[in-house]
């Protein structure tokens, strides 16, 4: 699922830049979506940092 949020990827602003259109509304530069990377079960590195993280808990 893709967010609809957009920020301005620019450190040029004194606060992040939250839109819903592709450009930013304060400078014009190209804004990104603000959503993390999806999870994925078939992540190859997934195994191991699910080890890491018991390893920590206990």
């Amino acid at each position: 699922m893709k967010s609809d949020i957009r920020i301005c990827p620019r450190s040029t602003h004194d606060r992040p830049v939250y839109s819903l259109t592709e450009t930013c509304p304060e400078c014009g530069a190209e804004t990104v979506n603000s959503a993390p990377a999806p999870f994925s079960p078939d992540d190859p590195s997934g195994e191991y940092r699910r080890a890491l993280k018991r390893r920590h808990r206990s």
